[in-house]
Order: C-alpha cells, then structure tokens, then sequence
C-alpha cells in the first residue's frame, strides 16, 4: 500500500497534523507512526495532568511577543490559526473548555485525557491508522515517494511529516536527504538546586 501520508511521533503535533489533513480531504489514506508503546505521552502529563490547551491570548501580535525567538515569523501563522481557533475546533468536538485567572484554558473536566480521547476519536472517524513501537530508522525519497523504514517494516507514502520534537537521529536522517538543519538552542530546561529554601516552591 502506498499512502498519501506518513505522519512519524504520535505527539499532539503528528495527530494534529493528520487529523487535519483528512478533515480537508477524507479519501486520504494516513498512518501515523511512533516509536513508543504509547501516544501522545506529554499532552498526557501535560498541566499537571490537566492539559493546558493553550493561552487567553487572541490578538496574534500581543501573542508573538511571548516567544523570544522567532515572532517575527509566527506573525503570518498565526493570522491563519490562533487561540480562538484551538477553542473552536475543539468545541466543535465535544470539548468544553475554561479559562482560568491566569489565562491558561484547560478542558473543563481538568483531564488531559479528554484531549487524548479527543484525538484518538477523530482518527476513528477519519479512519486514520495508529501504529506504535515503531521506530523509523531511515527516510529514503524513491520515485517521487518516501520510503519510511521501522525495523520491522518499509511503509511508502506520496507525502511525509516529521512531527517527532528535538530528535538528533531525526535532524541526521533530514540532513541526509538534503535538508537544512537550524541549529537547535534550548527554549525549556529544568533547574536542579537543592537549596532547602526553595523546596517548597511550586515546581
């Protein structure tokens, strides 16, 4: 079978991705692949394990300001697709959601599972395939198609997404196939003070 899209990591971006893609085109044959047992591990844990969706923010220039690199370009994105967006297209499914004091917006069962059920539902409807402990190892582009090899299998797909998160073995197999790499710098990062006077403190 040759599918007209391969979507490899099974996080909120690959299901995001795909689910989207076979709601503007339901003919589409979409499989989406990942390494792990499981899908979409940190939207699990995501808030504490409610899942913050996003933020109450619905102006896209006032939202470009919170990412320190990169708003420049996120301006012309996020005239397409905002917050507001995010709430519709998940109400729209069933998901009610509110916004707390702070402008997070959680669902209102403060479950993050209601967005994974969400999800997993939506790739039901649309008959899009999940498949997990599969690992791709390497992309190969062969007649106008990709080859997308996991160690138990070759899948071939007219159309491929990379939704797999900051992944050296991922960013090697790009730069083989003649992509440009930007070199990564470190956005979100845990501290490890063990002072006795911060521990405490919330996080």
């Amino acid at each position: 079978m040759i599918y007209d899209l391969i979507v490899v990591g099974g996080g909120a971006a690959g299901f995001f991705t795909a689910i989207n893609a076979a709601i503007e085109n339901p003919d589409l044959k979409i499989i989406i692949l990942e390494k792990g047992k499981k899908v979409l591990q940190k939207v699990k844990i995501s808030g504490g394990g409610r899942c913050n969706v996003t933020h109450a923010c619905f102006e896209p220039v006032p939202l470009t300001e919170n990412y320190p690199r990169g708003k420049k370009e996120l301006k012309g994105p996020f005239h397409q697709f905002m917050t507001g967006d995010m709430m519709s297209w998940l109400d729209e499914r069933g998901v009610a959601l509110k916004i707390e004091s702070d402008g997070r917006i959680f669902p209102e069962s403060d479950n993050s599972q209601t967005i994974i059920d969400c999800f997993l539902d939506q790739c039901k409807a649309y008959n899009i395939t999940v498949k997990t402990s599969s690992n791709v190892t390497t992309i190969k582009q062969v007649d106008n198609c990709w080859d997308v090899k996991t160690k138990e299998e070759i899948y071939r797909t007219h159309k491929l997404m990379m939704a797999t998160g900051s992944s050296n073995a991922v960013w090697d197999m790009l730069s083989k196939n003649g992509f440009q790499i930007e070199a990564p710098v470190p956005s979100l990062f845990t501290f490890n003070i063990k002072h006795p006077l911060l521990k405490d403190l919330m996080g």
